[in-house]
């Protein structure tokens, strides 16, 4: 995979309603520091994957086994290649699952992840409020979420679980309230500036599942941004190159910290 034992292999674990494509040029900023890294499928976007519909069903428990079948499959073939998981959004929801379903990785980066309940996003809350409370209408009448919607489409009972997550404050798959500390993992969480979807509220109530002294905190400012570019809670990763460096740097003293010890 690569000849640097220490360089991580980073499981990219995508948005929802975004292709794995959209993860290119993250994936190419990875490889040119030496790291390798993977774009798990877009369940439901990806062109060579089953559409939602009525009869094609599915929720955030098959994307946690994804994962889990995907990471068993990188350990049984580079077993000394630390794994990182890279959960953007949803992604670092489901990461989140993952663990918490028993599964171990490296390290985690939770990208824009956050608990997305309603009461965190102060003025806006009861506009989200009211997104998550049609979604079971919505999703009834068309059999899954539809392309219009946000994030759209998505399969009926992903999206009623994700909607009783913003209303109830239900984490999806371990279903129930967060743990608080419950994971011992180093943790890298990216933030960007402005993000409306990922709000600070919002980010710290996800990873406190995490224990406090394994988190690392990192902004990346609007005026950081490389040749001017854009960037938000999506286009960040299209504009990689502030955030690689920064993960980099955290992954060198995780290590060196593992050596010490």
């Amino acid at each position: 995979m690569h000849q640097d034992p220490s360089a991580p292999h980073v499981v990219i674990v995508p948005a929802m309603g975004v292709p794995s494509p959209y993860y290119r040029t993250l994936a190419a900023a990875l490889d040119a520091i030496g790291w390798t890294s993977c774009t798990m499928a877009a369940r439901g976007i990806d062109r060579d994957t089953q559409a939602p519909s009525r009869g094609h069903d599915w929720g955030y428990s098959e994307l946690v086994e994804a994962v889990a079948d995907h990471v068993f499959k990188v350990r049984t073939q580079h077993p000394e290649t630390p794994i990182v998981l890279l959960g953007h959004s949803l992604g670092g929801q489901v990461s989140l699952g993952y663990l918490l379903d028993g599964g171990a990785a490296d390290g985690l980066v939770l990208a824009g992840a956050s608990e997305p309940w309603f009461w965190h996003y102060r003025a806006r809350s009861w506009g989200i409020w009211a997104l998550a409370a049609s979604v079971p209408l919505i999703s009834a009448l068309y059999g899954y979420w539809p392309r219009w919607g946000f994030g759209g489409p998505q399969p009926r009972t992903l999206m009623r679980e994700w909607a009783r997550f913003v209303r109830r404050r239900r984490f999806p798959y371990p279903s129930g309230p967060l743990p608080v500390g419950r994971l011992h993992v180093p943790t890298f969480v990216l933030q960007v500036e402005g993000d409306m979807l990922s709000v600070p509220r919002s980010a710290r109530a996800l990873a406190r599942v995490v224990r406090d002294d394994d988190v690392t905190w990192w902004d990346y400012r609007l005026a950081d941004a490389p040749d001017d570019a854009r960037i938000d809670h999506l286009a960040w990763a299209k504009a990689p190159a502030p955030a690689v460096a920064a993960l980099q740097d955290w992954w060198a003293r995780e290590r060196s910290e593992v050596t010490a010890g």
